[in-house]
């Protein structure tokens, strides 16, 4: 949950957290580097180790992997022995006083462990998957309640899922709400057009944006079917950013319907560059079958595009008015059609939305989190 050289856009939201809180304290990462000793060239590979980005301190040390049937249970405790030494080797430099794990596993169970052997409070973020997906394996069930019950304070990116969390552990003692953000001295309007002049899209088209892993939970398929139904699909193109496991399934379908020469796969793409993205589209739209409190929503509301979104979960606590998008069903391609033609017909105020956006600015939410860590600490 940190990016790196193999994957830019994993956890984009835990560096731009770390990085708004590093202005006010001193923040080392601890990101393991995946690693299988049967590999070839993953022995012979010479990687650095410890690296600084932009004045944080990251250390990658090597997480043993299993050649074949990696699972993530068995991944907590690998975690668990990478980071143990180094936590030791680095305790008599950096005095740290508290550990900030980002999921309820496998960080989170390895935090949990690391402060009762070194005597420190732990916070736990919990961001969806942790949540919704885990606790259906009874393994992983048992290392998620194990955590969350043992974790100092665990916040949950929303409302929803701080339920989901109360339920599992059978109680709200030690549960909060942070929300994730945008950076806004990136994430601005700009003109349309300049954007897609500089994008190299057509100015005679509307532009519908997806941002997300190619997954199944994303429901591609379901804006994909959605897009045929659209009312003048002929003059719409719709992009998409991201890669993933569904990525060639996608793909078929858009030819089994017909639109193949609409929809353009875009790939990954760096953080900064988003926002260019964000802003040349004319509504943003996520269809997703779970999530958090995506912060590609945030985003998109900083640029100033609206969203048309499903209803689960975190979402409905971003998407809170129809001045600055739509919520469907989730899995409803004819629903999710007939609102996306609505936004593509409205006339959208977008300072308006700009203006909402800003609620979700990442210094306002490491305040947050100062306040927390100060309050975790002083109850030692």
């Amino acid at each position: 949950m940190f990016p790196s050289k193999e994957e830019p856009a994993a956890g984009v939201f835990v560096y731009e957290l770390s990085k708004a809180v590093s202005y006010k304290s001193q923040v080392v990462v601890i990101h393991p580097r995946l690693w299988n000793p049967f590999n070839i060239k993953s022995r012979k590979e010479k990687l650095n180790n410890h690296l600084h980005l932009n004045d944080i301190e990251i250390y990658r040390p090597k997480l043993f992997i299993l050649p074949i049937g990696d699972r993530l249970f068995f991944r907590a405790f690998a975690f668990l022995i990478a980071a143990l030494p180094l936590l030791r080797k680095l305790r008599k430099t950096f005095h740290f006083d508290l550990i900030h794990a980002h999921m309820a596993g496998p960080a989170g169970f390895a935090a949990v462990l690391l402060g009762m052997l070194f005597g420190k409070p732990i916070i736990v973020t919990v961001h969806g998957s942790d949540i919704h997906t885990f606790p259906k394996h009874l393994f992983l069930r048992r290392m998620v309640i194990f955590t969350l019950k043992r974790a100092t304070k665990v916040v949950a990116v929303s409302q929803s899922l701080k339920d989901l969390v109360s339920k599992l552990i059978d109680s709200q003692k030690n549960i909060l709400i942070i929300r994730n953000g945008s950076r806004q001295e990136i994430f601005f309007p700009i003109d349309k057009t300049t954007a897609r002049e500089r994008l190299g899209l057509p100015n005679n088209k509307k532009i519908i944006l997806f941002i997300g892993s190619l997954i199944p939970r994303k429901g591609v398929d379901v804006l994909l079917s959605a897009f045929t139904l659209l009312n003048e699909k002929n003059n719409i193109n719709l992009l998409l950013i991201g890669e993933g496991e569904s990525e060639p399934k996608l793909k078929a379908l858009t030819k089994e319907l017909h639109i193949e020469t609409q929809v353009y796969f875009i790939g990954s793409k760096k953080h900064d560059e988003i926002p260019l993205w964000l802003n040349a589209c004319d509504v943003f739209c996520l269809p997703s079958h779970h999530e958090g409190f995506p912060t590609v929503i945030v985003e998109a509301f900083a640029c100033g595009r609206p969203v048309v979104a499903t209803k689960v979960d975190g979402v409905p606590e971003a998407i809170t008015n129809d001045t600055v998008g739509l919520l469907v069903e989730p899995n409803n391609s004819e629903a999710l059609a007939s609102a996306l033609n609505k936004a593509l017909e409205k006339e959208w105020d977008y300072q308006t939305i700009a203006e909402y956006g800003k609620r979700f600015s990442w210094d306002t939410i490491a305040e947050e989190y100062l306040e927390l860590y100060k309050n975790a600490v002083s109850k030692i």
